[in-house]
């Protein structure tokens, strides 16, 4: 038994197939199979039933990462002593930029970034809101260490990789036709201009854009934040895609309502850094993060 072995199985168990925890241990899914293929033969029995749709865990299975996770917390203790040997002083905090439009109850998800982020990477972390357009200059200036956006950050010098996904639903007005609705599909959008600030394209071409690319047929309205609002949008006929809805909450006088099994698709939420030496470790910050549920 090694220590790889140790964390793919927490891996899988967190995410149910062998692919996914593949893909959070930055291996393949060939490396995962052989290692657990070694230690389910070290016991004697298997840890997983395999299934078309994923995998099971077993009695022993379950019993095993039960015991499991708390010696990959001890192990993951014992790296960050190894690399800070001695007392040192406190790190200082860790600047994080997060490329987001600024709209009521976003505070709470900015919130629950700094605090999930300070736990995974045990230090304190700052998070500012920003401009896609003034992320990269944050980040190359030193204005910040690391960048969170709804979409990749494309730059030769920066090293972008997936944090996972969240759900993508609409935002309306109260008053909006699609409000009566439990859900609404891209057909039923059509009908209706959707809102593309051009301060976040990062966001909007992660989610409008691949939107339009699947099919969506809605009159697509530009503006820039700081720009009187659109007469689509003061009339209530406008719609908004919104992320994270589950966590922010609607703004006063708008509903939240989510798409139509089908057509709804996953937003990648991504972590970019320069690329130097130093920087964060993507696998790692991407391995503890996953497991405290922030992200699918």
């Amino acid at each position: 038994m090694n220590i790889k072995q140790v964390r793919y199985v927490c891996a899988i168990m967190d995410l149910g197939s062998f692919s996914a925890a593949a893909a959070r241990e930055g291996v393949s899914v060939q490396a995962v199979s052989k290692a657990m293929a070694e230690l389910e033969s070290s016991l004697g029995e298997p840890l997983f039933e395999r299934r078309s749709a994923g995998v099971t865990p077993t009695p022993l299975g379950r019993a095993f990462a039960t015991r499991a996770r708390r010696v990959l917390d001890e192990w993951e203790a014992l790296e960050r002593f190894v690399s800070e040997p001695g007392v040192a002083p406190a790190p200082a905090p860790l600047r994080m930029g997060f490329c987001c439009p600024v709209y009521p109850g976003v505070e709470r998800l900015v919130k629950l970034i700094s605090t999930v982020t300070g736990k995974v990477l045990g230090r304190q972390v700052n998070v500012d809101m920003l401009r896609c357009s003034d992320a990269l200059d944050a980040l190359r200036s030193g204005r910040c260490d690391a960048l969170i956006t709804v979409g990749p950050l494309e730059a030769d010098d920066v090293s972008c990789g997936a944090l996972g996904t969240v759900s993508s639903d609409v935002l309306v007005p109260q008053n909006h036709p699609l409000a009566a609705k439990s859900e609404v599909t891209l057909d039923e959008l059509a009908d209706y201009p959707v809102l593309y600030p051009c301060d976040f394209e990062h966001y909007y071409r992660a989610v409008v854009d691949e939107y339009l690319k699947r099919g969506l047929r809605s009159e697509v309205v530009k503006f820039s934040v700081g720009d009187s609002m659109p007469d689509s949008l003061t009339d209530g006929s406008c719609y908004s895609f919104i992320f994270v809805g589950n966590i922010t909450g609607a703004p006063e006088g708008f509903v939240i309502r989510p798409l139509a099994k089908g057509d709804a698709l996953p937003v990648p939420i991504c972590l970019s850094s320069l690329r130097r030496p130093g920087g964060i470790d993507f696998v790692a910050f991407r391995r503890s993060l996953s497991r405290l549920s922030l992200f699918g």
